[in-house]
């Protein structure tokens, strides 16, 4: 028979055993989990732009001028006819004339034997003619064609006389009557990068004496 005592030795090594197994160390550690770094969100899409916000450029287009006549034909009335600049050609006038008032140049020196080359040229927005010269040729442009603040109706009338130095010689623009003209001064000898057959005083002098040959 087993004594009490035993007993009681018995049932605290059970109990130790016990508590071991609990305290022991489990055998193998528990598994690291590496944190993976986030991916940035992609970007969105760049909005389009909306066609409503878009500024679209408007074209410049070329209109017909409307033509003073009556201040022309009262110009030319004033002209004696002995007077009329008109060389050696004749500058049709009434129905059949030039779709703009005629403005020729005056005081013109032709060099001998260059009169053929003067030339008065009809168009269907107006006309051009040319003045062979010494130094330099002279070509008068008109035309019913305008582009700009001019189509719109703001100011038909003369403008001032707008000299511009080109690489061929110089230009001198200006308006009258509702039309638009360019006298053009092209060098006969240019030498590296300058024209210099005539000056700014000189063309706008020209340019100044146009006088008119020719309306409807």
């Amino acid at each position: 028979m087993i004594s009490p005592r035993i007993v009681a030795i018995m049932a605290v090594a059970a109990f130790a055993l016990s508590g071991c197994d609990r305290l022991k160390a489990p055998d193998t550690a528990p598994e690291t989990v590496t944190p993976q770094a986030e991916t940035p969100p992609a970007a969105p899409p760049a909005a389009e732009p909306d066609a409503a916000e878009l500024t679209l450029r408007p074209e410049a287009v070329s209109k017909t001028a409307t033509i003073d006549w009556e201040a022309a034909r009262r110009d030319l009335a004033a002209i004696p006819s002995d007077e009329r600049t008109e060389g050696s050609f004749q500058v049709q006038s009434g129905e059949s004339g030039a779709p703009v008032p005629v403005l020729l140049p005056t005081g013109i020196v032709v060099p001998q034997g260059a009169e053929s080359g003067v030339r008065f040229q009809p168009m269907s927005d107006g006309y051009f003619a040319t003045y062979p010269g010494i130094d330099y040729d002279i070509v008068v442009n008109g035309t019913n064609e305008v582009i700009g603040a001019r189509e719109s109706g703001d100011g038909p009338g003369d403008t001032e006389l707008n000299y511009i130095a080109t690489m061929s010689g110089a230009q001198v623009a200006f308006s009258r009557y509702g039309a638009d003209y360019l006298v053009e001064f092209e060098c006969k000898h240019v030498e590296g990068d300058t024209a210099d057959c005539i000056d700014e005083p000189t063309a706008v002098e020209i340019t100044r004496k146009l006088v008119i040959a020719g309306t409807r």
